[in-house]
């Protein structure tokens, strides 16, 4: 099957699709951030703890005495102990930028859909109006004579029209047929190998968010409060 030339539905599609893969590619890259400071936080914690017991240890010890060296090791803990806030408050930041990015992905993802769906079934309903533009003429000469038996055999105990009956043995011969056509058959159209048989899955996406419009408001709302009471916190 010819490839048709790219409609503005399919270039949407397209479009879409990189628009959605590039929103959750930057969703699990926040993630990661997120994990990766967890842990840089985990060890500046646990460097504080064990540089505040050696502390203790050694400014008993020396009875007071701050050494130059025990002054450094005095500023390293503190350090620490920064270092860790800093983080906590990096990794508040990043929680928010997570949630917000992952209602642009439910957004993202809704276009993704939609757009697939356009694209399928204009290029199904394209391809159906073609195959009926081009039917064998030796088909419809079998149909027009189908038609004709029925009027030659009345029935009296069918309320059906002549073409509601040939329309059906037709409709029922024909789809039996493509059904049995296997899937990967639909696939040797390059457009179909583009868009996909089915709908697209929205890997990583919370389904719950993204079926709820309002949901997605309401939280947009919070993480803009959120957001609002770390700057403020940052300020002083």
């Amino acid at each position: 099957m010819s490839t048709p030339e790219k409609s503005g539905t399919l270039a949407a599609f397209e479009q879409a699709r990189t628009a959605h893969l590039e929103k959750m590619k930057e969703y699990n890259a926040i993630c990661a951030d997120i994990t990766r400071c967890m842990k840089e936080r985990e060890a500046a914690i646990e460097a504080g703890k064990e540089a505040e017991t050696n502390w203790r240890m050694r400014f008993r010890t020396l009875r007071g005495n701050l050494t130059d060296e025990l002054k450094a090791e005095h500023s390293q803990r503190i350090a620490s102990r920064e270092l860790a806030d800093e983080f906590t408050g990096l990794i508040d930041e990043l929680e928010i930028d997570k949630q917000f990015t992952m209602i642009s992905g439910c957004n993202t993802g809704l276009s993704y859909i939609n757009s697939h769906r356009a694209a399928f079934n204009e290029f199904a309903d394209a391809t159906w109006h073609s195959a009926l533009r081009n039917i064998s003429p030796s088909l419809l000469w079998a149909i027009r004579l189908r038609l004709q038996r029925e009027k030659v055999n009345p029935r009296d105990d069918d309320t059906r029209s002549d073409m509601q009956v040939v329309a059906e043995l037709i409709g029922d011969a024909l789809t039996r047929a493509a059904a049995a056509l296997p899937e990967k058959a639909l696939t040797e159209a390059p457009v179909l190998e583009n868009i996909g048989l089915w709908r697209p899955a929205l890997t990583g996406v919370d389904m719950k968010l993204y079926q709820s419009p309002a949901a997605r408001q309401r939280l947009a709302v919070t993480l803009k409060e959120k957001r609002e009471r770390l700057k403020e916190g940052n300020a002083k």
